[in-house]
């Protein structure tokens, strides 16, 4: 896209994602994506687009090596406008500039598994969802247990987050940048960002007083529940496949990202795969 459409695309992602406000969409315009990632479909004339998705550069962790990958995000079609194979071209074209531009492979995070698969993608990353009541928690991470909380820092966060994925494949590398825009995210209204020595939980309150965490990275010796903000009557979080769930907390396992590669030989190694890579 070029400024102009770009700029008119923020109308589209809030007509197919209202829940995210503008202030969200405002930030990851400035923050996240570039005109140049975003990849549109238009009508004859029109400068807006009436579907799209955003090619992000990242780079992640895969059998201990650097590679390159292209995240797709901000997959969507106007209402009226679906179902006509429009989203399947720009996938096609989308593959082909990936492949130009050198990436080993591409993710993303599906809002429906099968949707994605007759693109090519596959999951490779599954996790547990748990939930868990404000009094169950209490009993899981009484308020002695808290860690104490400290102000967020972008370089105390990158060596948390790379302590917390050292034993893991499938995340991405994040550096101070990365994380001095996480900061601002979760700065936003309606977030909520914690921040402790061993540990850092980030998320988003939903209706209903239930709390969703969104990011729950920590060292190994740090326990995940007492990172959660109090004043909630329910929690959601994310947790490794390979970490056992306290007792009396319900767990759904999800398939989180999938993944398609683009190079020949791309694998995956011996390590667990997991991560939080969202958009």
């Amino acid at each position: 896209m070029n400024g102009t459409e770009f700029e008119l695309s923020k109308e589209l992602w809030l007509e197919c994602f209202e829940e995210d406000g503008k202030p969200f969409v405002d930030w990851y315009y400035s923050e996240r994506t570039k005109h140049e990632y975003a990849l549109g479909a238009f009508e004859a004339g029109a400068e807006r687009p009436v579907s799209m998705l955003h090619i992000i550069p990242m780079h992640m962790r895969f059998c201990g090596k650097k590679r390159s990958v292209g995240f797709v995000a901000g997959v969507c079609t106007s209402p009226d406008r679906r179902r006509r194979g429009i989203c399947g071209e720009l996938f096609a074209h989308a593959f082909r500039i990936m492949r130009e531009r050198g990436f080993d492979a591409t993710v993303l995070q599906p809002f429906r598994t099968d949707f994605y698969a007759r693109f090519g993608y596959s999951t490779y990353i599954v996790r547990n969802e748990a939930r868990v009541s404000y009094d169950r928690l209490n009993r899981i991470a009484r308020p002695t247990e808290r860690p104490p909380r400290i102000d967020p820092d972008p370089v105390k966060l990158e060596k948390l987050y790379r302590s917390a994925m050292k034993g893991y494949d499938g995340a991405s590398i994040r550096g101070r940048e990365y994380f001095e825009s996480f900061i601002h995210e979760y700065s936003l209204p309606g977030a909520v960002l914690v921040t402790a020595e061993n540990g850092c939980c980030a998320g988003y309150p939903e209706s209903s007083g239930v709390f969703r965490a969104t990011e729950l990275f920590f060292r190994p010796q740090q326990d995940p529940f007492v990172l959660l903000p109090e004043g909630y009557d329910e929690y959601v979080l994310p947790l490794p496949a390979d970490r056992p769930v306290p007792e009396g907390c319900e767990a759904v396992s999800t398939e989180f990202s999938m993944l398609a590669p683009l190079k020949p030989g791309f694998r995956f190694g011996k390590r667990p795969l997991y991560g939080f890579d969202r958009y």
